[in-house]
């Protein structure tokens, strides 16, 4: 998976650190399962993702079912943050 966006480029690198495989080999349809992340490990790396990026990901969320690709998870990070920093900006 590549991207200009360093936002997604953090959170590729966290997902690569976190499974041992390497950034170039995550694409947006790789299965997490595919990575040998079961259902608990992906609770649990969701977790880290909270505490690394100071975001909260709902539990009934698209992340919740048996399907989640890498581009999934990526994607709603990535929206999660971008939410996150608009609400710090400060209004005009």
């Amino acid at each position: 998976m590549q991207t200009d966006d360093p936002a997604i480029a953090e959170i590729v690198a966290f997902i690569s650190g976190e499974v041992g495989v390497d950034a170039s080999l995550l694409t947006a349809d790789t299965p997490i399962a595919d990575l040998g992340i079961s259902s608990l490990d992906l609770i649990e790396t969701i977790f880290k993702l909270e505490t690394r990026f100071g975001i909260e990901i709902p539990n009934d969320g698209p992340l919740s079912g048996n399907d989640v690709t890498v581009g999934t998870l990526v994607e709603h990070v990535a929206e999660l943050l971008a939410a996150q920093s608009a609400r710090r900006a400060p209004s005009a």
